[in-house]
């Protein structure tokens, strides 16, 4: 998958999306919205919509695959979920690899942010604040509701937010792709934009839902005013997330009121998030040496959490530009006080490989993994150097940690893809078809999907219960192959 995309390819998408005539899923067959079971697009149509979006937009952006981000994200939002009006909660998350600020609620449970949203918050709380405003979008419904009162096709306005997403994704690769961001992201705002009344709604419930979570309800109206700062500063460009959810001084002051009818009181802000914010500034940087001197300017500065996810940063900046000794010393003196905290110890370990101390990296991992059984960035970091010590016990084992991780996160494409190579290191040629497979489904290549399978059907005869497994997958994308695709 190619980092940016020509501004032609998303031209084409942008006019397919007005222009393309309904298919015929997409007929009017489908009801009048009303409750789960029926509507102008029911619960079980859109959570189906949602799972093609994702795989379409798999397709054309790159997305970001980092554990330890992930792994936050998602906690954030199952800390917010529950406590907002949201009654399905079977969320899938993705996180573009875009270092500019968008945020996405899509029918079917789907939510999205692009990597950039951590740089453009100022704390948790902002950050928080955004995705309880879309996790709201999501349990009113506003995406299917603006739908019927327009009557317009779901797949062919969910292709106008694809396209759009897609625009926010590449804008600034180039001047053409900046051009054409600023022009058909305001052609499509028409079909994308929620409804003032929305909008309203959305800044009310995700207030509620930010206060019922323990967290700061003023938090969205000072990440308002940081999005109005910069949209001034974009001028007639501003970034896809305030063409869609336009943020006025009415809205902040709006806001505002509601925020402060809560009660005063002190709010834990986690140094999770400014850790994982560190990650994200040096994914982003110009070079590893220059990160270096970005975290090492910054570790005098600004609060305790900030100077600790500076020298975090500034470690895993060193050990990047091949100063491992120096960069273990830092996680060191973090460990001391932090001994415990996830993202510490697999920084320690990383340094440790950087250092040719491959096998104590493992135990240290191995150790930390008994303790947190199942997660996710541990079980990653483990297989990868489990893997890279080339040992035919070793592939097993990795491959072993590789499928336990496809259970708990099914829907992830980096795990299958990395699967697939260490099964065929490993031998496992069966499995490294299944495992391609996997992998070209959730990134919206069904036909190549087909291909690797049929394959696996071919080298798995004579084993029944295989080839019967096999073949109900085959049968399982062939319906996804008739269903809607973008």
């Amino acid at each position: 998958m190619n980092k940016w995309f020509s501004a032609t390819r998303i031209l084409l998408l942008w006019l397919a999306c007005i222009h393309t005539p309904q298919s015929n899923a997409a007929s009017n067959d489908l009801p009048t919205l009303g409750d789960a079971t029926s509507g102008f697009i029911s619960l079980q149509q859109e959570k189906a919509l949602g799972s093609a979006w994702l795989r379409s937009l798999r397709r054309q952006v790159k997305t970001l695959h980092d554990p330890l981000t992930y792994s936050y994200l998602t906690s954030l939002v199952f800390r917010l979920a529950p406590n907002s009006e949201l009654s399905e909660r079977d969320l899938k998350l993705v996180i573009v690899d875009s270092s500019t600020m968008n945020a996405f609620a899509v029918p079917g449970g789907v939510m999205g942010i692009n990597s950039g949203l951590f740089i453009h918050s100022g704390s948790e709380q902002q950050f928080a604040s955004v995705i309880a405003h879309e996790i709201a979008h999501l349990s009113q419904r506003h995406y299917a509701r603006s739908l019927e009162r327009q009557q317009k096709a779901t797949p062919l306005a969910l292709a106008g937010l694809l396209a759009s997403v897609i625009i926010a994704a590449t804008a600034g690769a180039d001047a053409g792709i900046a051009a054409l961001a600023s022009t058909q992201a305001l052609a499509i705002q028409s079909q994308l934009s929620y409804s003032r009344q929305n909008e309203q709604e959305a800044d009310r419930i995700g207030i509620q839902t930010l206060f019922d979570s323990g967290m700061d309800p003023k938090a969205m109206p000072a990440m308002f005013e940081r999005m109005l700062r910069e949209a001034r500063l974009y001028g007639n460009s501003p970034p896809e997330y305030l063409s869609t959810h336009p943020v006025t001084e009415s809205r902040i002051s709006d806001s505002r009121n509601r925020a402060e009818q809560y009660p005063i009181k002190a709010y834990k802000e986690d140094l999770e998030f400014h850790l994982i914010r560190s990650r994200v500034l040096l994914h982003f940087s110009e070079s590893n040496d220059s990160a270096v001197r970005y975290f090492r300017s910054a570790v005098d500065e600004g609060n305790t959490f900030n100077k600790v996810a500076s020298q975090y940063g500034l470690a895993i900046a060193l050990n990047k530009a091949d100063a491992p000794d120096r960069a273990s010393t830092i996680i060191d003196r973090l460990l001391s006080r932090y001994p415990d905290r996830i993202i510490f110890i697999i920084a320690k370990a990383e340094s440790m490989a950087k250092l040719g101390k491959t096998d104590e990296a493992i135990e240290l991992l191995r150790k930390h993994l008994n303790r947190n059984p199942g997660n996710y960035a541990i079980t990653w970091e483990l297989s990868k150097q489990v893997a890279q010590r080339g040992q035919i016990n070793d592939l097993f084992n990795a491959e072993s940690l590789l499928l336990n991780l496809t259970r708990a996160h099914p829907n992830e494409p980096k795990i299958w893809y990395t699967l697939a190579e260490i099964n065929g290191e490993a031998g496992n040629i069966v499995q490294l078809h299944k495992s391609r497979a996997e992998f070209f489904y959730l990134i919206g290549e069904i036909d190549d999907a087909l291909l690797q399978l049929q394959q696996a059907l071919k080298k798995s005869q004579g084993n029944t219960q295989i080839t019967a497994t096999i073949q109900q997958r085959i049968d399982d994308l062939y319906r996804a192959k008739k269903g809607i695709n973008f």
